[in-house]
């Protein structure tokens, strides 16, 4: 009696596996994209509460009429008030403007400071 199995087995074995990889490999990586745009996403609110952290601690170094404020990346990290590494957030943008008002706070990551 012979053991194993035979190749018209195998390859059907295989080509089982082949189509459970193709339907399943596309929504692997869409929930892959979803969870990298979580964390980038998470990590752009870090910097602007690094940002507004940073506008408190040097009001004297900003106008007290002045409600919008531009701030290096570089910067954020120096004064080490970022706790997680933002290189790839840094490939993007360079620069992050806060505008720090009364009513509403609101902020944007930008490659410049130029309004």
């Amino acid at each position: 009696m012979k053991r194993g199995f035979t190749l018209v087995e195998l390859i059907a074995i295989v080509s089982l596996l082949g189509v459970l990889v193709a339907f399943t490999y596309p929504k692997v990586l869409d929930i892959k994209e979803k969870k990298e745009a979580e964390v980038e996403q998470a990590k752009i609110d870090l910097i602007y509460n690094a940002a507004k952290e940073y506008v408190g601690n040097h009001t004297n170094e900003f106008s007290q009429n002045q409600n919008i404020y531009c701030i290096s990346l570089t910067t954020l990290e120096d004064e080490n008030m970022i706790p997680v590494d933002i290189t790839d957030v840094k490939k993007k943008y360079s620069y992050v403007r806060v505008n720090i008002a009364s009513n509403k706070n609101s902020y944007n990551i930008t490659k410049t400071c130029e309004s």
